[in-house]
């Protein structure tokens, strides 16, 4: 409830905030480097995870790695969220709206990713599931499918 209300509250700010060329520069220069904090750690966290799926990691070394990163991962999200506000987003056009779809649903994967890291340390050197398995794997893809989304329509909708 806390990131669904955050994230409206952020589109409500960027409905009502007109930014000087200035300011408008630096939210660019924060969302960029936002972009790359955030989805950086996102693509270390997946080069972790094909590791372990190789065999050259542990699934403890791959859980450690990974749970090390989320807090780069969530704060280039957040610095996203935040100078996506300064950036007069053009809320009417759909391209728009679906990143910010692609945005709440990378959000709320990223929120259960936590639950899932938390089940899989607790799990200790048991065996993973087909269940778990799938689990991670869905949210790995539906991860990679939001950034590479959000990415994607950020760098058309700046090119207009």
């Amino acid at each position: 409830m806390l990131a669904t209300g955050t994230l409206a509250a952020a589109v409500w700010i960027a409905a009502h905030v007109t930014a000087s060329p200035a300011v408008h520069s630096g939210g660019l220069f924060v969302h960029l480097t936002s972009l790359v904090v955030g989805f950086g750690g996102v693509l270390m966290a997946d080069s972790f995870v094909l590791r372990w799926a190789a065999g050259r990691l542990t699934l403890s070394e791959t859980l450690w790695a990974v749970s090390r990163l989320h807090v780069p991962i969530w704060l280039g999200l957040a610095g996203l969220v935040a100078s996506g506000c300064v950036l007069e987003p053009n809320l009417a056009s759909a391209m728009t709206r679906t990143k910010l779809a692609l945005v709440l649903v990378l959000t709320l994967n990223g929120i259960q990713a936590c639950a899932l890291n938390r089940r899989l340390k607790a799990r200790g050197g048991a065996p993973l599931t087909p269940r778990l398995l799938a689990w991670g794997a869905a949210t790995g893809l539906l991860s990679q499918l939001c950034w590479w989304g959000a990415t994607v329509i950020g760098f058309l909708n700046a090119r207009h």
